[in-house]
């Protein structure tokens, strides 16, 4: 067995709580060539995640989600958003925030570099904790949701000259953590792609289309609707779905 060891500059990105990021060239004039991410401490739910996963397709009807996904929302641990919390309380990373109002800024993620325009990957963090994911959007949330989309487009024209058609903004479910949040990414960027994929994510385009069919009253689209999307086998709902999503086609008719 042998190995090649090599010197390359590395450019620090982002530090904070448990999470180091980093990028290294090869040589000069290049776009990064390897990203670098240090979890330390890692607690046994981070190696769960980065662990190579098979995947399923599962069908979580309202029912289902009743039983086992909102209970385990209900559970995560507050722990797992605290870095979120410190961003909307004004306690971290406020000088890298592009846009705030008392409904949600737009900042970074901490996967791009801040460089390479064709990676962009912005995130949106809303300030209504209620909002855990996907299934709680009513009717009521479009505004915030088509201002999400008015002022990341604003700002990336503004800061970064990108017009019309050049952004991809999406949801996922299930998500990393629970609390709502919008992906706001270059048009063409290639990297992500299983979260970029059909069955996680949801064009926010899409979801305001959905909504603005809901009734003024009643259940909204997100509480009587089938999500299908894809499931690892280390995720926390693995195993209760994998034995409770059942094949649509198998329903009496």
């Amino acid at each position: 067995m042998s190995c090649v060891i090599f010197r390359a500059p590395l450019w620090f990105i982002e530090s904070g709580l448990q999470y180091t990021w980093l990028f290294g060239w090869l040589g000069e004039d290049r776009e990064r060539d390897v990203k670098i991410n240090v979890i330390c401490p890692a607690t046994e739910v981070h190696i769960r995640k980065y662990t190579k996963q098979e995947q399923i397709i599962v069908r979580e009807t309202p029912a289902l989600y009743e039983q086992y996904v909102k209970p385990y929302i209900s559970g995560f641990p507050a722990d797992r958003t605290k870095w979120m919390e410190n961003i909307l309380t004004g306690l971290s990373e406020q000088s890298k925030v592009l846009y705030s109002s008392s409904k949600f800024l737009i900042l970074p993620d901490m996967k791009w570099d801040v460089k390479t325009l064709s990676s962009l990957y912005l995130i949106a963090l809303v300030q209504d904790r209620s909002i855990r994911s996907l299934r709680d959007l009513r009717r009521r949330h479009l505004g915030l949701l088509t201002s999400i989309r008015r002022e990341a487009s604003r700002v990336v024209q503004d800061k970064w000259g990108l017009g019309s058609g050049s952004l991809r903004m999406y949801i996922h479910y299930q998500p990393s953590y629970y609390h709502f949040h919008v992906h706001i990414v270059n048009a063409n960027f290639q990297g992500n792609m299983l979260g970029m994929s059909v069955g996680q994510a949801h064009l926010l385009d899409d979801i305001i289309s959905l909504l603005q069919l809901d009734p003024e009253e009643g259940p909204g689209v997100f509480e009587r609707m089938t999500l299908t999307y894809g499931l690892g086998d280390q995720h926390g709902l693995f195993e209760a779905m994998r034995h409770s999503s059942g094949n649509p086609d198998d329903a009496p008719s």
